[in-house]
C-alpha cells in the first residue's frame, strides 16, 4: 500500500521557498577582505529618455559610440541580442569618470563610476566602474536590481535584527518576529506569519516590520529574505 504524503505546512512551503536562494549564496565568501561588494542596484543607472525607442535601445543593451569612448564601458552597456521591436542604436557620446551612490547589501555606497551622455539625450546614465563591478560577488543567476527594497536595522549587538518587508493589510495579516535559516555564510529570515479569515485581502503591498535574533552575530554574511535575495542592512537600529 502506498503511504499517503501528509501536505506540507505554510511555515514548510516558506522555507522551501526561501532554500534555494540560501543555498545559492551559502557560498558568499565572507572572510575574504576586504568584504566583496554584494550590488542590489543595476550596474548602469539611467536619468531618463527622451523617446520610447532610445529608452528601448539603452534596456536591450544596443549601444554604440566613436573610437575614443572607453572600451570597458562600452562593454559593460552592451547586452546580447534579445530579438523582439527592432530600434536605432543609442550613441554615446562622451564618458567621464567620476563616483555617484549605489545600494548594495551593507547600505548605500559612493563608488567609482563613468558618467556616460548619449546623443540627444538631456540626462546622463551613471555607469559603475567596470574594474569595481568586477569585485562584486553574486552566485550564478543572481542579477544586480532584482532587490525589493527589503531592508533590516541591526543593532549594536550584531543579532538584534529589525526587518522591514512588503507583505500583507494589518487586519488581514499578523507577523510576529521571524524564522532563522541559516547556510554556510548566508542567514534568511521568514516573517512568522498569522492569517486571519476576515479582513482586506488584496494584492496590494503594505511595509511589514518584524525583529528577530540571530543565534551568532551576522558579521560579514549575508543577510537574506524569505524569498532568499539579499536584504540592505544598516546600523545601528532607528529609534
Amino acid at each position: 500500500m502506498s503511504e499517503t504524503r501528509r501536505p506540507q505546512s505554510r511555515a514548510e512551503r516558506e522555507e522551501a521557498r526561501a532554500r534555494p536562494g540560501l543555498d545559492a549564496w551559502a557560498g558568499f565568501p565572507a572572510d575574504r577582505r576586504p568584504r566583496p561588494l554584494v550590488l542590489l542596484s543595476e550596474t548602469a543607472r539611467p536619468g531618463g529618455f527622451p523617446t520610447g525607442q532610445a529608452k528601448q535601445a539603452f534596456h536591450d543593451g544596443l549601444v554604440t559610440a566613436g573610437p575614443d569612448f572607453p572600451a570597458p564601458v562600452l562593454r559593460a552597456l552592451r547586452r546580447p541580442p534579445r530579438g523582439g521591436r527592432e530600434v536605432p542604436p543609442l550613441f554615446l557620446t562622451r564618458a567621464t569618470p567620476g563616483e555617484t551612490w549605489f545600494d548594495t547589501d551593507r547600505g548605500r555606497q559612493t563608488l567609482p563610476a563613468w558618467c556616460v551622455w548619449a546623443q540627444d539625450v538631456t540626462a546622463p546614465v551613471w555607469v559603475l566602474d567596470p574594474a569595481t563591478a568586477r569585485e562584486a560577488w553574486q552566485p550564478p543567476g543572481w542579477v544586480p536590481g532584482a532587490w525589493h527594497h527589503e531592508e533590516a536595522a541591526i543593532d549594536a549587538d550584531d543579532r538584534t535584527l529589525t526587518f522591514e518587508f512588503t507583505g500583507g493589510h494589518e487586519r488581514s495579516y499578523r507577523y510576529s518576529g521571524a524564522r532563522v535559516l541559516e547556510s554556510g555564510n548566508a542567514v534568511a529570515l521568514i516573517p512568522n506569519l498569522t492569517k486571519f479569515p476576515t479582513g482586506p485581502h488584496t494584492l496590494a503591498g503594505y511595509r511589514r516590520q518584524v525583529t528577530a535574533a540571530l543565534g551568532r552575530p551576522l558579521g560579514h554574511r549575508v543577510l537574506l529574505d524569505q524569498r532568499g535575495r539579499p536584504v540592505k542592512v544598516t546600523s545601528p537600529a532607528p529609534v
